[in-house]
């Protein structure tokens, strides 16, 4: 394959942009499937007009029909994936009333402290067959037996919306679930569910059943836990069991992508792979049988680790690079990165939306891109520089393509990541070779202790390594702010700095300093407009009362428990672009302007009022009789927040009802502004 690029060259790189905006538009203004079939229809037969006549075959109106209707395809795609636009979606027909469910587990997702989770696929609601697709959570302490892919359920009740995050900058779990299809929530427990006998197994149900029998196998061999943990995720994708704090340290060091089976790992076994079967390639149809066999091998491992999306991405663009491979045609690595692209998303156009897709196609990309530019750049002579170098320019470029998605999704730069990169990735294939013939004698029941105990000492250097490098903290910087149109901007610069170096143009200098200097004055916008703010905001937190004061970039936190808002003020940090934060007490009264605000806590006692007052702020479940308190102060309004008990927020419910005053719980509406000062 020629490494030598010109991306915008390729149909398919303009063909992919096109359904890249037909998906994304497709999602952002959803239509009904028969307006977007019409349309994509529509836009086909003109393509198909222009490519009958050979004058306009070769002219700009049928590259832009071509164009379009790439467009249209991906609106079709995000169209017919969305499955609240079929019409045999539960919701089409229900009546958010008790009923009779029929479910079948897809997922089995990581618990939470409180729950385990899954993703159930709807197959009947009250004997009418249904489609589509629903979280499930059971608590912990439940006594309902851990679940198993293909597993069905009878369940009796209703299904409630996935509650969007209660607090500021929190983490939108309902917008991540409304991506892969799912938008509503059942909580089960033994009064209302059954287990039904399961008929057959899918092939998700054959991948979990091999998973298990591995984890099974692995325990009881003389492999550490965290090491357990590590060889799972390099080898298998599953990240459930991993330790939190070797997580931590991978992603600090800047080699997180190490622990996720994706295009690396999937291109280190491609190339194990050619390795062992380079005697066929002189047979007569050696060449045919290594492509067979490899992308049989492929397929496989993408079974064998459970087919997650992230290994069946990775697994279907090294299909399009062997079946390269085979033709030995000069092509290149982006003309193949965009038809597996392509065809990607014909068939899943969600996967757009995913972090791990956008990570591994910006890598890969920029790798392909940039690298050949940085190793024309220097072509030292001595053998081993030259391989240090390539590594550094491998590093260098799949950090370049990331470096913006990264800001935007975990807002730190691992400095350190050249140096982790270059001491882990050459000895990766050894330990994925390896851990692969140890998962296989393990299963075997055939492995030897010895064998186990070099590669969990492998696996136990690797963490110490990375441990050691995330802790050097200067070298990594953290809570770096970062929205969307930043996201953009910064693309934009990282593109033409790339085109600049690569043309020497001045129009793309121009363009560059342009992009700059709005990168530079959009943050400074924002800088500005947070510093113009003044106000207060009454979070919710179980248990805790949490209020905050934002006086320009100066934040003053009030609570009785700082532990457990810690990350709740980061989040306000970041997003606010604060600059100082400071603990105060929680007062029990404060104005806003003229007005005055009561905290009422569980003392029960009320601190000196007007004769009427702006706000009430209930906290701590107080020994209060609240309706003689409103009819001495007369609130214009009262507040319940996240530590009080339920059935309190109940009674002062109907109380404020009675008295006709607006009532607020940060339990049902999430956290409140109380305005500009």
């Amino acid at each position: 394959m020629s490494y030598e690029m010109k991306p915008l060259e390729f149909i398919s790189v303009k063909f992919s942009i096109g359904l890249l905006l037909g998906i994304s538009c497709g999602w952002l203004f959803p239509i009904p499937q028969e307006l977007a079939i019409l349309l994509s229809t529509i836009c086909l037969v003109i393509t198909s007009l222009f490519f009958l006549f050979e004058n306009y075959r070769k002219g700009i109106y049928f590259g832009i029909a071509a164009f379009l209707s790439f467009i249209s395809l991906g609106i079709v795609a995000i169209t017919l994936a969305q499955p609240k636009l079929s019409a045999h979606h539960y919701s089409r027909d229900y009546n958010q009333d008790n009923g009779f469910w029929i479910l079948e587990l897809r997922e089995v997702l990581k618990p939470t402290n409180f729950n385990r989770r899954y993703i159930f696929q709807v197959h009947a609601l009250n004997d009418s067959a249904r489609s589509g697709l629903i979280l499930g959570s059971i608590q912990k302490e439940d006594k309902i037996s851990d679940l198993k892919v293909d597993n069905h359920l009878l369940y009796y009740g209703k299904v409630h919306p996935i509650s969007p995050p209660l607090n500021p900058y929190q983490f939108a779990y309902d917008s991540y679930m409304e991506s892969k299809g799912v938008y509503d929530q059942i909580y089960l427990n033994p009064e209302n569910s059954i287990q039904l006998k399961t008929t057959g197994k899918s092939l998700k149900g054959w991948a979990a059943q091999i998973q298990l029998h591995i984890k099974k196998e692995l325990s009881s061999t003389p492999l550490g836990v965290k090491e357990q943990g590590v060889l799972r995720a390099i080898l298998l994708g599953q990240r459930n069991d991993l330790d939190p704090e070797v997580y931590r340290s991978y992603k600090d060091a800047g080699a997180v992508h190490i622990l996720a089976v994706s295009g690396l790992h999937i291109g280190i076994l491609l190339l194990i792979i050619r390795f062992f079967l380079k005697p066929l390639m002189s047979s007569y149809f050696g060449r045919s049988t290594s492509m067979i066999v490899t992308l049989l091998i492929l397929w496989v491992y993408a079974l064998f680790t459970g087919v997650s999306p992230s290994v069946v991405r990775a697994v279907a663009m090294f299909s399009f690079i062997t079946y390269a491979l085979y033709l030995k045609r000069p092509t290149s690595a982006i003309n193949i990165l965009a038809l597996s692209f392509l065809a990607i998303l014909l068939i899943q156009p969600k996967f757009l939306f995913q972090v791990g897709f956008q990570l591994s196609y910006a890598a890969v990309f920029t790798i392909g891109w940039i690298y050949p530019l940085l190793i024309r750049f220097w072509r030292p002579r001595n053998r081993f520089i030259k391989r240090l170098w390539k590594l550094f320019a491998v590093s260098l470029s799949a950090q370049l393509g990331v470096l913006p998605l990264c800001l935007y999704y975990f807002h730190q730069f691992p400095g350190a990541f050249l140096v982790s990169s270059m001491l882990i990735i050459p000895f990766l294939g050894i330990l994925l070779g390896l851990g692969i013939l140890l998962v296989l004698l393990a299963s075997l029941k055939s492995l030897p202790d010895s064998l186990a105990l070099v590669y969990n000492q492998m696996i136990r250097t690797m963490n110490e390594l990375i441990g050691y490098i995330a802790s050097q903290e200067n070298f990594i910087i953290r809570q770096i702010p970062m929205d969307r149109p930043g996201l953009v901007l910064l693309s934009v610069i990282i593109i033409l700095l790339v085109l600049s170096l690569q043309k020497k143009k001045f129009v793309y200098l121009c363009f560059l300093g342009i992009a700059i200097a709005g990168f530079q004055v959009w943050n400074l916008y924002l800088l500005h407009q947070n510093r113009q703010k003044n106000e207060v905001m009454i979070l919710h937190q179980v248990a805790s009362t949490a209020i905050l004061y934002q006086n320009g970039d100066v934040l003053y936190v009030m609570t009785n428990d700082s532990m457990r808002i810690k990350t709740l003020v980061e989040n306000f940090e970041l997003n606010r672009r604060i600059q100082s934060t400071r603990s105060i007490p929680v007062p029990n009264s404060f104005y806003l302007g003229q007005d005055q605000w009561i905290l009422l806590d569980s003392s029960g006692i009320l601190p000196p009022v007007r004769k009427n007052i702006k706000g009430l702020i209930l906290t701590q479940s107080p020994r209060i009789h609240l309706g003689r308190i409103l009819e001495q102060s007369c609130p214009d309004r009262i507040i319940a927040d996240g530590s009080n008990y339920a059935d309190d927020i109940r009674r002062w419910r109907r109380s404020c009802q009675i008295y006709g005053i607006p009532f607020y719980s940060t339990a049902e509406m999430g956290a409140l502004s109380l305005g500009q000062l």
